[in-house]
């Protein structure tokens, strides 16, 4: 029998793109608990059915595999610090954020696409989990876009769509491409700035970046669209998308900068400027939000 690299297997296991849920219950003494999942699926409409899987790591691990009811809670797109709490932070989860409580005292997210409240169906252990099987009580959903997840990094399909609207209007298209704490820019007379290249309408501006990156021997995984620049007097756009590189290899005129260095740095324009420093502030905290606007004001999804 061959060794399975767990690694590996959590890294191939991740390519899989999903939704990003918190599951919620209340123990015996009245303490309201939650964790991020993404392990999350519909099993049956009739009887109406889900399950998630709670990792036995978990510190309220005995809550949920002896709970009789449950929730579940389909996070929105701007919900990541949401995500990010209920996946890393100690303490009381729930202080700050808004939800109430479902007939069986199970938190309830306010601003969720979807929640389920749930009597436990079954568990079944299995391996470093457990199969927690819920029966529908409740439900309820919206129209909201929802919180995507895939290799490690969240995504927003409404974004996503939202920039290529304007594809049509793109001018240049770049990529904020890091590695190993660092980002790679381009320098030029007037500073620095990041790789970008005017867009081809024919393919798209995600596409456009990726076949560029792919010519100049980057090899980069793009993610998500970050910021979209609009040029009032051009009556055009800039697109940016956030990368990682797989290596530190760079193309000609370009070079790695650590991202603690980007303060002190000169760039060739006010908009790259800001757009960089707040790439820094935000991977500090752990959620990266979209930008649309102008060098001035816009946006923040």
């Amino acid at each position: 029998m061959s060794t399975i690299d767990t690694r590996e297997l959590r890294n191939a296991f991740g390519s899989f793109m999903t939704g990003v849920t918190v599951v919620t219950a209340v123990s015996d003494s009245g303490e309201k608990v939650g964790f991020t999942a993404n392990s999350f699926t519909s099993v049956s409409v009739d009887p109406a059915l889900l399950l998630v899987c709670p990792s036995n790591k978990l510190s309220s691990f005995e809550v949920f595999n002896q709970c009789k009811h449950f929730a579940i809670n389909i996070l929105a797109e701007d919900q990541q610090d949401i995500s990010n709490t209920f996946a890393s932070a100690k303490g009381d989860r729930f202080a700050d954020i808004e939800w109430h409580a479902d007939e069986n005292g199970c938190p309830i997210i306010a601003g969720s696409v979807a929640h389920f409240s749930c009597s436990t169906f079954n568990t079944i252990p299995a391996g470093d989990h457990i199969l927690l099987v819920g029966e529908i009580q409740d439900f309820a959903a919206n129209d909201k876009p929802g919180l995507g997840y895939s290799r490690g990094g969240y995504f927003s399909l409404g974004m996503e769509h939202k920039a290529e609207e304007l594809t049509h209007l793109i001018g240049k298209v770049g990529a904020i491409i890091e590695h190993n704490n660092q980002l790679l820019l381009k320098k030029t007379e007037q500073g620095y700035t990041v790789p970008q290249v005017s867009t081809s309408k024919d393919q798209g501006s995600k596409n456009t970046i990726q076949q560029y990156l792919k010519e100049k021997g980057l090899s980069c995984k793009v993610s998500s669209v970050y910021s979209v620049y609009e040029n009032p007097e051009a009556q055009a756009f800039s697109s940016y998308y956030r990368a990682v590189a797989d290596n530190d290899v760079v193309t000609e005129g370009c070079e790695y900068v650590s991202i603690n260095e980007l303060k002190n740095i000169q760039f060739c324009s006010a908009d790259v400027q800001s757009m960089l420093l707040r790439y820094v502030h935000e991977k500090h905290n752990g959620v990266f939000r979209l930008y649309v606007g102008d060098e001035k004001s816009g946006d923040i999804h």
